[in-house]
């Protein structure tokens, strides 16, 4: 229902911190993730376009931000963090100086 959030706010258990379902144009269908999909389809999944905000429950095309109440998707990756965004790279002005890690 729109205006409500989704079940357990849009998660599953391969992805615990999204909380948005796709649509997948080969089916359909609305799925929490690619795995969710493959597990109960019996063909492999195309890349969603749209998704469901976990949120307030709004179809909308895939943006960073929830068209109906302003949730953001991605998490704001630059908030001090030392890991550049799952890269593998890490920034060093940014690590504690007391990391052991920064100078290997």
């Amino acid at each position: 229902v729109c205006g409500q959030p989704l079940p357990d706010k849009g998660r599953c258990s391969h992805y615990r911190k999204s909380k948005r379902w796709f649509r997948f144009p080969c089916c359909q269908k609305l799925y929490p993730c690619n795995t969710c999909h493959d597990l109960d389809q019996d063909h492999p999944y195309t890349y969603a376009q749209r998704h469901v905000c976990g949120m307030c429950s709004r179809e909308q095309a895939i943006m960073p931000l929830c068209t109906g109440c302003n949730h953001a998707f991605e998490p704001d990756q630059h908030k001090g963090a030392f890991w550049e965004g799952g890269q593998g790279m890490r920034d060093k002005t940014k690590m504690s100086r007391k990391d052991t890690r920064k100078h290997k």
